[in-house]
């Protein structure tokens, strides 16, 4: 059923999500380098009938929508000290005067349906001169789109469309070029370890929340002890003390504790020194709230930019769910939290919901995403992957919020 929400001021918050009255859906994916961190990051972005170019006025419009995208790329808190990858077609490239005229945070991806006519090329290189950069999206090494390599200097190539045993036999083509390779659609650890010793050098896909490896089921004593404390922290009727004291009992968890408390992502007017102070300044829902989260992050052996999916998800739920008046919005964010924790942990997630004291609905939606809270974070997955979810679809404006709320958290866990 569709649910409806009790206030709408999406395009308030976002310009760029709505276009002539007709919500326009957004997503962003991570580009990430060979470290695991953040290159930058590819705007998704899809009209209301399915295709951005059905929106009314056809090439204006959508020429409007791309600058305002751009805008609230630039101008907010999207990141902007990382390159913005948005996908053009043909019209964009011979209309150029529909583009932004900031050019040094945007890299241009030339769609696969964009054909290398003399028109195209001509333009693209006077695009070139005015400082654009280009990438060229979904290659799999078609000789008719080889025009292009010359004048790109990012490659992307698909994995699903080209599998890694045909890029190892044609990747030599492109050694000739001054481009920088680009493995779309990673899923697996595997296949980013293949594409490393294939001279990839950014990755894009969801490799980072599947696990390294779960084998067998018995879990380690460190991650046991971890699912304990995790445990501990999401009794719905752990009395505050109790809190407190968990936290001091983990020295590392407690100094990471305090030194969020004293970031500027609260600016307290007084220094907080200590964990039970820490508690009664933020309210002990709060405190098991970043507890929880530092724990994850201090346990985990996966690189920390799956935090920012996480962290993502986890505020998307909440404000979803306060927007409609569910009972338990802190349970929506727990579930964004948690719904990658099998990956975070290495551990099955089976195993990790028989260990914590959740909610039966909270526990179907993590395991199989069903029940009304595992349908609304199947559809957040489809909308984070550019697809959109046939209902739910006021998650969009809070999927933004999210967003910049893990943009900014990420600066403050990441050490």
């Amino acid at each position: 059923m569709t649910r409806v929400a009790k206030n709408s001021n999406t395009s308030e918050q976002n310009p760029a999500l709505y276009q002539q009255g007709k919500e326009v859906l957004m997503a962003r994916q991570s580009i990430l380098n060979r470290n695991h961190s953040i290159f930058g990051f590819e705007m998704l972005y899809r009209g209301s009938t399915y295709n951005v170019n059905d929106l009314e006025d056809g090439m204006g419009a959508t020429g409007e929508l791309l600058n305002n995208i751009c805008t609230c790329v630039i101008e907010e808190k999207f990141n902007a000290n990382h390159p913005i990858f948005i996908n053009v077609d043909e019209q964009f490239i011979e209309s150029p005067s529909f583009f932004p005229s900031q050019t040094d945070k945007i890299v241009l991806e030339l769609l696969e349906t964009v054909p290398a006519t003399p028109s195209v090329l001509t333009k693209i290189k006077a695009l070139k001169r005015q400082g654009f950069e280009f990438a060229l999206d979904d290659y799999i090494f078609e000789p008719h789109r080889e025009k292009f390599l010359p004048l790109v200097s990012i490659v992307k190539v698909d994995l699903l469309q080209c599998p890694i045993e045909e890029v190892q036999q044609k990747i030599q083509s492109l050694k000739d070029y001054s481009v920088r390779l680009l493995a779309e659609k990673v899923e697996t650890f595997d296949m980013f370890d293949q594409c490393m010793d294939l001279g990839f050098e950014l990755f894009q896909g969801y490799y980072l929340e599947k696990p390294k490896a779960v084998k067998g089921t018995k879990i380690a004593v460190n991650k046991q002890v971890t699912l304990k404390l995790l445990s501990e922290l999401t009794r719905p009727d752990i009395p505050i003390n109790e809190v407190a004291d968990l936290i001091a009992c983990d020295p590392r968890l407690a100094m990471k504790l305090i030194l969020l408390v004293n970031s500027s992502l609260f600016s307290f007017v007084r220094e907080v020194t200590d964990v039970q102070e820490a508690v009664v300044m933020l309210g002990i829902d709060a405190v098991k709230r970043w507890a929880m989260i530092l724990l994850l992050v201090s346990e985990s052996e996966q690189p920390v930019e799956i935090f920012r999916t996480l962290l993502c998800r986890a505020k998307t739920l909440e404000l979803y769910a306060e927007d409609m008046d569910e009972s338990k919005p802190s349970d929506y964010f727990s579930l964004g939290l948690f719904s990658g924790i099998d990956a975070v942990l290495g551990v099955d997630m089976d195993n990790i919901v028989e260990s914590l004291p959740l909610s039966d609905e909270l526990k179907v939606a993590l395991n199989d995403q069903s029940g009304e809270m595992g349908q609304v974070l199947a559809s957040l997955k489809l909308l984070e992957k550019g697809e959109r979810p046939m209902t739910l679809c006021s998650l969009n404006g809070a999927y933004w919020q999210g967003l910049m709320w893990a943009d900014e958290l990420m600066d403050s866990i990441r050490d």
